[in-house]
């Protein structure tokens, strides 16, 4: 089959587009070689050779670098031929060659674009997409290379390096060309290096047509290896060369300039500025966010009517993804009365000083959120208000060290705060964490995500879901409308709904009599259309299903066929059914047969899962989809899939393919018409699991790895909208994934992909734990399963270097698989009651230790989470419960949960932890109150552990424990702690008393507000480091407050010094934990009585950027760092002097503008001096 230019040229357009070029690259015109002259010199010789790679060839040792240096200074110096020029200068996603001189990787230099250049290594190349950051593969390597990437020179090294060499141009075909890429061969001979037996066994299994070859002459035509590729319609040959094809296309306008599409300009608006950004910094941040350049924002042509109806029609049906950029700068979308509240809360948060958190967008589906956070996106970076930077929902999460990275060069060039939007339809504290991370570096950004509508975080008291129990959810949620979210309502009405249907009429989409009601119940079109027409309900779903079974019959004819066949779009097919268009004619075949009827059929089987992938709101890479058809189901796959409406191809940024429906909506409606079921779900999910490949080159093990993660994040238990569809099944999931982790090399993703293993066994026994299934043997078995995987991590994490959270996670797991399998030795009697048996004290009191063990170390590496403590909060429960630990045990394990409780302070919490917090701590200081707290048990535990006595006496009398506290309270629970040296020997005892003085002290438990004075003398002072320091020699938990509270202690006793020193090492360590009051000015410097102290400071620097500097402060003799914006221009000048208070956080002591009490950040007065201060104003 010959594939004419135009098909040509339209996979040029269309890419991904490789480069293999041959040995014969720079003799294509003249048949000389210009490198052979500069080499016949360096070697003495009076006749060049015709073929430089055959004179390289058997050089003697002394040769070899003279000739290396002579063909690296002429090919550096050679001005390539104009045909070459032309064929280097396209825009390829890669690029291979057999060539060993520097010429063509200088040729491939543009302005728009680096050059990667690698020497392929065995099982270590990963080939990339990137156009804008190119490969260059020197599949033979290259004269000017270390040693070790030298060209062979010996022919035994040259079979060795061609087995190499074939090997990356396999990984090539294989992997990043796609089933829709081109691979263009030009100035390759037949006794070119790369053999032809070599380039027949790497191509002869692409898609046909895919591979060109140029500048054929008839003797490589006539090659038998050749002439077998064309003869499979694989390799088309073309006998004019590359480059006279680009010319002529490009002068008729059949072919794009030498640029992409997405054109790299890197410059983003600010004001009436281009800031330019530079290309290491672009390459970093595109991978994971898209920031909003003055590409995206260009005005559109001047459009007909016709035209801009046409543009309307095709945004309908873009699919899920990145935003259709050129919709928005037309006017295109529809936008909903909720975005101008949108707009005035981002602005409201970026003019603050002080920010409480992310904002987020909540709503149902089809509610126009992500249009609206496009729009927000696009609008404000065309205002040139603040930088921005867009992040579109995909399964892999971005790397917060790169946007911290771009934030900072933000911040450097612009000032004022960066603008994240987050489209990513998660959980709300996943936009917490990055907010959190990114304003422990000191970044100033504002970050806006959505979410699906919870009603336990969303909305008021009287409102929240209600449990079994019958009481509502703990009435403590962070989130307040207005302030800390929007809601995108599902209805339209009043104002808004005229102004959609005046939208409507400009399309003119017309409505019926009677649908402006059903109308106002949805904002987006497919979905409104599916929600909003009850009477037509059916025939809506019912015309999806129609096509997707129209879709399969038409893949399987065309499969056998291979004739050319069209379906009908979405979007026309549902308006027709639904009576809301007129003449369009669809054929559709009306009989009942079920979509699940046909599962064998490769492409039925791909339509199926790609449709139940992005029903869960995930696209799925195209490789991973590939495997599920086979080699042969690959070679048609484009042809077939070109007539498809219903699948979406979708690229990247740095050209990674997915595959996915339209939208999610519609996905999901069709995988509901298909009727399979939850366990066919189930059983196509974890095929895609065991289909799964990861890639041993990349960081994180590649996109793949990737889209594992977080599908199993949106079905697993973590995720509060599906985990009831595929309980029953997690077995089956964790069981993909064990086989998966087989695969993997890499130990930071073996040990991710363990804790989803280890969470899916451990939930799916705790599953059938609730529902009182009937084989505990089946459940113990997944247990065990679990605690082994988990334990085996755990022996290795701090070898292989894993980060804190995730040796956190495993810690969690590694504790409640524990606390599982024991509440399942203690319910393991037919009616899940302690059965005739249960285990012995001694072993219950072993597993428990274990427990707090695990406990402890997942607080070692986040000291501010609460899930640890939340672990043996409910382990205590239920063991406490079954009534088979002894009185003194059960004190034991209650003080020792109610010892971690203590030391957490709830409104450092997100709101699902704060809400968790909350209803343990009640249980168990009820349960406390019941079995220990009476002042007979007391005196009977004190004969057993006097320590743990004395702590719940001091937790009781403090009213800690009833959330309670008295500053009297405190004082004599404190001097019942002291009253006894071997009491403040318990890390329980100490870890409360350190609770207790800084409350008897100030009247506020520590770290509990901002900009706090501190009423404190010498002799606290000294109270509190003693007590610091002997709590760090038992280890407390909680460490960062225990080494804050050590650091002010030194810096007020006068050792300045020791405090920096102090200061330093909490500031490392609260930035590697993430704790979110890192740079949270926490206290102010006073005097005793609690009155703010006013010091004199004298600028010494003011950096660059006016973002930070340095001054000297008299009175500690001593810089300290501040901020100029703070003080204003006028004041942040070197050698100017100013009043200022010392503030404290975690990162040390700095500089700020006095304020009085009261005022917007001015000081919290605590002490006597407060008590004066709300004397003075009428304060009770």
């Amino acid at each position: 089959m010959h594939v004419g230019n135009q098909a040509l040229l339209e996979r040029l357009d269309r890419g991904p587009c490789f480069l293999l070029l041959g040995q014969r690259y720079l003799s294509i015109e003249t048949g000389s070689d210009p490198l052979a002259g500069p080499l016949a010199r360096a070697l003495g010789v009076n006749e060049p050779q015709q073929s430089v790679y055959r004179a390289v060839l058997g050089l003697a040792p002394g040769q070899r670098q003279a000739a290396a240096k002579a063909l690296t200074e002429a090919g550096r110096a050679l001005v390539l031929p104009p045909p070459v020029r032309t064929t280097l200068e396209f825009p390829w996603n890669g690029v291979l060659s057999s060539a060993v001189d520097p010429a063509w990787r200088a040729g491939l230099q543009r302005e728009w674009r680096t050059i990667q250049q690698i020497v392929p290594q065995r099982d270590r190349t990963r080939v990339s997409r990137n156009a804008f950051d190119v490969q260059a593969l020197m599949l033979f390597g290259g004269v000017d290379q270390p040693a070790d990437d030298q060209p062979p020179a010996t022919r035994p090294e040259l079979t060795r390096r061609r087995a190499i060499a074939a090997e990356a141009l396999g990984r090539v075909v294989s992997d990043a060309l796609t089933p829709r890429g081109l691979l263009v061969i030009e100035g390759w001979g037949l006794d070119d290096w790369l053999t032809p037996e070599t380039l027949y066994a790497q191509i002869c299994d692409a898609v046909p047509g895919q591979v060109h070859l140029f500048s054929a002459t008839d003797e490589i035509v006539a090659d038998d290896h050749i002439q077998e590729a064309i003869d499979l319609q694989v390799l088309v040959p073309h006998r004019e060369s590359f480059a006279s094809v680009v010319v002529e296309a490009r002068s008729t306008g059949r072919l794009s300039e030498e640029r992409p599409a997405t054109a790299l300009t890197r410059a983003l608006r600010i004001g009436d500025r281009l800031l330019t950004m530079d290309r290491s910094r672009w390459q970093r941040i595109l991978p994971h966010a898209r920031p909003m350049d003055v590409d995206l924002l260009d005005d559109p042509p001047a459009e007909s009517s016709e035209r801009r109806y046409q543009k309307f029609r095709e945004f309908l049906g873009t699919s899920d993804g990145s935003p259709a950029w050129w919709a928005h700068a037309r006017g295109l979308s529809f936008e909903r009365s909720f975005e101008q509240a949108l707009s005035d809360l981002v602005e409201q948060s970026a003019g603050a000083r002080e920010q409480r958190g992310p904002l987020l967008v909540v709503g149902q589906s089809g509610t126009g959120k992500s249009v609206a956070l496009a729009r927000l996106a696009f609008q404000t970076a065309r205002s040139g208000r603040r930088v921005v930077l867009h992040i579109p929902r995909r399964s892999t999460r971005p790397e917060y060290e790169a946007l911290d990275d771009f934030c900072l060069w933000a911040e450097e060039q612009a000032g004022g705060n960066t603008l994240i939007v987050w489209d990513g339809m998660i959980e709300p504290q996943e936009y917490q964490r990055l907010f959190d991370y990114l304003r422990s570096r000191g970044r100033k950004v504002v970050v806006v995500g959505s979410c699906y509508w919870d009603a336990d975080l969303f909305a008021g008291p009287h409102k929240r879901r209600q449990r079994p129990s019958g009481k509502s959810s703990p009435a403590n949620s962070r989130y307040v409308p207005g302030r800390d979210f929007i809601q995108a309502p599902a209805t339209l009405a009043g104002k808004e709904l005229q102004r959609f249907l005046r939208y409507l009429g400009d399309f003119d989409v017309r409505l019926k009599p009677g649908d402006e009601q059903a109308v106002s119940r949805d904002g987006s079109f497919l979905a409104a259309l599916y929600r909003l027409l009850p009477e037509v309900h059916g025939s809506l779903s019912s015309g999806l299903a129609l096509e997707l079974r129209r879709s399969e019959h038409l893949l399987n004819t065309a499969a056998r066929t291979r004739m050319d066949f069209r379906a009908n779009s979405a979007m026309a097919d549902a308006l027709e059914r639904a009576g809301l268009l007129h003449g369009l004619e669809v054929v559709l075949d009306h009989n009942g047969d079920t979509l699940a009827s046909a599962e064998n059929d490769p492409y039925e089987r791909l339509l199926g899962l790609v449709l139940l992938i992005h029903s869960h709101g995930l696209r799925m890479p195209l490789e991973l989809a590939l495997r599920t058809i086979g080699r042969d189901g690959v070679r048609n796959l484009p042809d077939l899939l070109s007539g498809i409406d219903i699948i979406r191809w979708d690229e990247d940024e740095v050209g990674n393919y997915t595959l996915g429906g339209r939208n999610q909506l519609e996905a999901r409606l069709l995988t509901q018409a298909r009727g399979s079921g939850k366990g066919r779900e189930a059983s196509q999910i974890a095929e895609v699991l065991e289909l799964v490949r990861p890639d041993a080159r990349a960081r994180g093990g590649g996109p793949e790895i990737d889209f594992a993660l977080e599908l199993l994040t949106r079905i697993g238990p973590q995720s509060d909208r599906d985990q009831r569809l595929y309980g029953a099944h997690y077995l089956e999931f964790a069981d993909s994934v064990a086989e998966l982790c087989m695969r993997v090399a890499d130990p930071v993703v073996h040990a991710r992909l363990t804790h989803k293993e280890v969470n899916l066994r451990r939930e799916w026994a705790v599953r059938d734990q609730r529902r009182e299934g009937t084989d505990p043997d089946m459940r113990m078995a997944a247990l065990e399963a679990a605690q082994e995987a988990v334990d085996e991590v755990l022996r290795s994490a701090e070898d292989v270097g894993l980060r804190p959270q995730i040796r956190l996670n495993l810690y969690v797991e590694q504790a409640s698989v524990r606390g599982s399998q024991l509440y399942e030795l203690l319910h393991s009697d037919s009616d899940g009651r302690l059965p005739s048996s249960p285990p012995s004290e001694a072993y219950i009191t072993d597993e428990l230790q274990a427990i707090q063990r695990s406990v402890q170390s997942a607080l070692s590496c986040e000291g501010t989470n609460y899930y640890p403590v939340d672990v043996l909060c409910w382990v205590c429960l239920n063991t406490l419960k079954a009534g088979v630990l002894s009185d003194e045990a059960s004190a034991t394990l209650l003080g020792n949960c109610l010892s971690m409780l203590t030391a957490i302070d709830p409104d450092t919490l997100d709101p699902r932890q704060a809400a968790r917090y909350h209803s343990k701590f009640e249980e168990i200081a009820t349960l406390a109150g019941d079995t220990v707290l009476a002042e007979q048990q007391l005196k009977k535990l004190e004969a057993y552990d006097e320590p743990l006595a004395a702590f719940f006496y001091a937790l009781k009398v403090s009213g800690f424990l009833q959330k309670n506290p008295q500053q009297e309270s405190a004082r004599r629970a404190l001097e019942h702690l002291r009253e006894r040296p071997d009491r403040l020997q318990d890390e329980r005892c100490i870890r409360l008393a350190v609770d207790l003085l800084w409350f008897a002290r100030t009247g506020e438990r520590f770290m509990s507000g901002e900009r706090q004075t501190l009423p404190l003398d010498g002799a606290a002072w000294q109270e509190c480091l003693d007590l610091t320091e002997l709590a760090t020699m038992h280890d407390v938990v909680n460490s960062l407050r225990v080494m804050f509270m050590r650091a002010l202690a030194l810096f007020h006793l006068g050792r300045v010094e020791h405090a920096l020193d102090a200061f330093r090492e909490l500031d490392r360590l609260s930035f590697e934990q993430r704790d979110r009051r890192r740079v949270i000015n926490v206290y102010v410097a006073s005097s005793e009585d609690g009155m703010p102290r006013v010091f004199r400071a004298r600028v010494l620097r003011v950096d660059s950027d006016s973002r930070s500097g340095r001054c000297w402060v008299e009175d500690y003799q001593r810089e300290f760092p501040f901020d100029p914006v703070n003080f204003g221009a006028d004041q942040a000048i070197v050698g100017r002097t100013f009043d200022a208070y010392v503030v404290f956080n975690m990162r040390g002591p700095w500089l700020e503008p006095p304020r009085e009490p009261g005022e917007r950040r001015g000081p919290t007065l605590l002490g006597p001096a407060g008590e004066r201060h709300h004397e003075a104003r009428g304060v009770q």
